[in-house]
């Protein structure tokens, strides 16, 4: 599967700023389909008091979790749980890197044999490597050390070879690309690094296809062809095909629909993230892209949420929803069928706070095996059903 997910990792405290922000929009048509109840809570909530929990993803019968900052305990673990046979999560292991702040991003590969994750602020900043021969325990690999850190890294496939595509924090920001063989003698390698204009640097990157979109804050959203077979560029030699900024700018996070009812690959869901703080408030719009001409994108749609700012996407495409993380706002919920022009706000099919007011700050979100997954930073880790 492909990916989307990340949040600024500045160390902190529970006051701490998290920087996001805000957009709005008339959608032509309306929902195709009609909300069919709330996304109820399963299980979990409540299971990581300790620190701040991040970055998430689910694969076969297992979790993974990062943590942030600083709580009581420094962000510096990964988190490991066992799914039950009813989906719910269970603490198995914690694996606690000394040196680093943050694990802010985790991801794993689409054939399930390999975990990565990027780590923050300390002198083991980087890109950390581990087999999944044991999904319960991690076994580490290797890592790949960068002295700003890394704030996201992300799985891409072209050319029949795994890469991770990596964003390298603000003060030297920059798109960096690793090839990752696990069984050669060098398992991590940097094949290219891309800055970034220093404009509160690369957050996010989602790769699909050969075409890597790069979230560089009020840069905007870069688009490079990275191996797509069309423009000549290549994960050692990324060529850059357009730019845009959205309303607003603070280009946070991004998903590359692919429509599988009309074949399209017309939209680019943008995560705009604003200034808040943890646990009481945030900011920012979901704006809506039209990449059918990836040299020219433009603006067509935005959703906005009172009070409250988004921060990483999952999509169900073949149900055409879009669930987004809304820190405070909890969990969204939207149809995007069909055209969409404007203001989303009736294409809203159901939310939750799962936490409940002032314990609910929703970092990510993922769908697997039936079920939504869903990491706060204040209450843990739960498991949802969709509407």
């Amino acid at each position: 599967m492909t990916n989307a997910r990340t949040l600024i990792a500045t160390g902190g405290r529970a006051a701490l700023l998290l920087w996001l922000a805000g957009c709005g929009g008339s959608d032509s048509g309306g929902p195709s389909v009609p909300p069919s109840g709330d996304l109820v809570v399963l299980g979990g909530g409540n299971n990581v008091p300790e620190r701040y929990t991040s970055d998430l993803w689910v694969h076969g019968d297992y979790a993974y979790s990062g943590t942030w900052g600083f709580r009581s305990a420094q962000g510096d673990a990964l988190k490991v749980w066992h799914l039950d046979a009813a989906g719910v999560p269970s603490l198995v292991d914690s694996i606690v890197t000394a040196g680093i702040g943050t694990v802010s991003d985790v991801e794993v590969s689409s054939d399930g044999t390999l975990l990565v994750f990027s780590g923050e602020n300390g002198g083991n900043a980087g890109l950390y490597l581990y087999s999944l021969a044991d999904p319960a325990h991690p076994t580490f690999i290797a890592k790949y050390l960068v002295a700003t850190g890394l704030h996201t890294a992300t799985f891409g496939y072209i050319g029949g070879k795994r890469y991770i595509f990596a964003a390298k924090d603000p003060g030297s920001p920059a798109l960096m690309i690793f090839e990752i063989a696990p069984a050669a003698a060098t398992p991590i390698t940097l094949v290219s690094t891309v800055p970034v204009p220093a404009n509160y640097g690369h957050h996010d990157t989602f790769v699909r296809d050969g075409i890597a979109f790069v979230c560089a804050w009020n840069t905007g959203v870069l688009i490079y062809d990275v191996g797509d077979g069309a423009r000549g560029g290549s994960p050692a030699s990324p060529q850059l095909i357009s730019a845009l900024v959205t309303g607003g700018g603070e280009v946070h996070n991004a998903w590359w629909f692919h429509n599988p009812v009309t074949g399209e690959k017309k939209y680019l869901f943008i995560g705009q993230e604003g200034k808040g703080t943890i646990g009481s408030v945030s900011s920012g719009d979901i704006h809506v892209v039209d990449v059918s001409n990836l040299a020219s994108p433009h603006e067509v749609a935005s959703y906005h949420l009172a009070g409250a700012g988004t921060h990483n996407f999952w999509m169900d495409e073949p149900h055409q929803v879009l669930y987004a993380a809304y820190y405070n706002g909890g969990v969204v919920a939207l149809d995007v069928s069909g055209t969409l022009s404007g203001n989303l706000s009736t294409r809203e099919i159901a939310r939750t706070t799962p936490g409940g007011s002032g314990n609910t700050y929703i970092w990510g979100v993922m769908l697997a095996n039936g079920r939504l997954y869903a990491s706060d930073m204040l209450s843990g880790l739960w498991e949802l059903k969709t509407p």
